[in-house]
């Protein structure tokens, strides 16, 4: 496993509270691979599509390797963009590089769009990926094609769950020699893996009807998404701008955008709250500087929300690894290691704990400061259950 690969997977485990592949089986064992991914989260995305496909060698922006940093955190195939003063010379070159690439029964990862944004629908898809699949099957090599979706809970938030979904791979001849057609195959497959919907207020309310009909239940995030492509349901609509108009006026919290209500006793979630409070909020002092240069970090650069985690990622990893080694290493040298097992028990509790801690803790405060409401959200969380139809599973 290459450098890049042990790292992308740290990062992840570090930022996210859970990562579930669907479709797992559907990843070939073997032979050359051309993965399409849907780019939704900034460079990010990558850190994650490779829990889902092992060996993943990416098509990166030259750009972004252009600094030690990048080069930390980047690797690939390298491809000088127009707008960075990329040639046609330079085109044909990537092209050449990628087919040799895929000759070699390698990888190959693709975003089709070129760059990402957390909008309601994909961005045009460019034909580069087209027109190396193109290339590679004129020699009369079959080429498989596998399309990959990616759906966050909150794409920015540290510590949030994430869903790729692996789409139905496709296998090109020498025959599909039509390079529209297999664009529009493309299109087709990346579109069934994502979800797309007229505006931004439609996909950002069908985002949290998704989540909340997670909420004590097995049902998958995906699947509500998908099954809200062609309309939301209005019923739960109604509801939710109901609960809305009494929730503006008021201090309530949400998680994930949604106003959280205990099911049980708010007594109970409070005191579970606390509990919990004591070693995640423990483990993130102990752990403040990195985390904190990591917010403001991306308060400071982040031009829109696709790169807010990005920017979180880019310096408080590095900030934390060196925190972290620092700390255990002082510790060790002054020899205290009952200290040095409570940093490491501690920061491991806070990581793992941390996303329970934030929906007990908006739950608690709700139930116990806005009691009232909670009917209303109990009955709009019902509805989105009752509404939703079934989806087939992707997994």
């Amino acid at each position: 496993m290459s450098f890049h690969a042990r790292f992308h997977g740290f990062i992840r485990g570090l930022y996210y509270s859970r990562i579930t592949v669907r479709g797992a089986a559907k990843v070939p064992p073997s032979g050359p691979l051309l993965v399409l991914c849907l780019h939704r989260n900034g460079a990010t995305d990558g850190f994650v599509y490779r829990s889902a496909v092992s060996n993943l060698t990416y098509l990166v922006r030259a750009r972004l390797r252009d600094n030690p940093i990048g080069k930390l955190f980047f690797s690939g195939l390298e491809v000088i963009r127009s707008s960075d003063g990329g040639t046609r010379d330079d085109n044909r070159r990537m092209i050449d590089s990628c087919v040799s690439h895929l000759q070699e029964n390698n990888r190959l990862a693709i975003f089709p769009e070129g760059t990402s944004k957390l909008g309601p629908r994909h961005l045009p898809f460019k034909s580069g990926a087209a027109r190396i699949a193109h290339r590679f099957i004129e020699n009369g090599t079959p080429l498989t094609v596998l399309p990959l979706g990616i759906h966050y809970e909150c794409p920015w938030a540290f510590r949030s769950r994430v869903e790729i979904i692996v789409g139905e791979p496709m296998t090109l001849q020498a025959t599909d020699s039509n390079l529209g057609h297999i664009k529009q195959r493309f299109t087709t497959a990346l579109e069934d893996v994502g979800f797309n919907v007229p505006d931004q207020k439609t996909h950002d309310l069908a985002h949290r009807f998704a989540y909340i009909a997670t909420l004590g239940t097995d049902h998958q995030f995906f699947d509500k998404l998908k099954a809200m492509e062609h309309g939301l349901p209005s019923r739960a609509v109604q509801a939710w701008n109901d609960l809305e108009e009494k929730v503006q006026p008021r201090r309530v919290l949400r998680h994930q955008g949604v106003p959280l209500f205990p099911k049980g006793p708010a007594w109970l979630y409070a005191l579970l709250t606390i509990l919990l409070a004591i070693p995640v909020l423990t483990g993130a002092l102990l752990n403040l500087p990195p985390l904190a240069i990591g917010y403001w970090t991306a308060r400071r650069c982040a031009d829109d929300t696709n790169v807010i985690a990005l920017w979180r990622i880019l310096p408080g990893v590095p900030a934390f690894v060196a925190w972290a080694t620092a700390m255990v290493t002082l510790l060790l040298i002054l020899e205290q290691v009952g200290a040095t097992i409570a940093y490491l028990s501690f920061t491991t509790v806070s990581l793992l704990g941390w996303y329970r801690f934030k929906k007990l803790a908006v739950a608690s405060w709700n139930g116990l400061f806005h009691a009232g409401l909670r009917s209303d959200a109990l009955t709009l969380h019902s509805l989105i259950l009752t509404e939703l139809p079934p989806q087939k599973s992707a997994s």
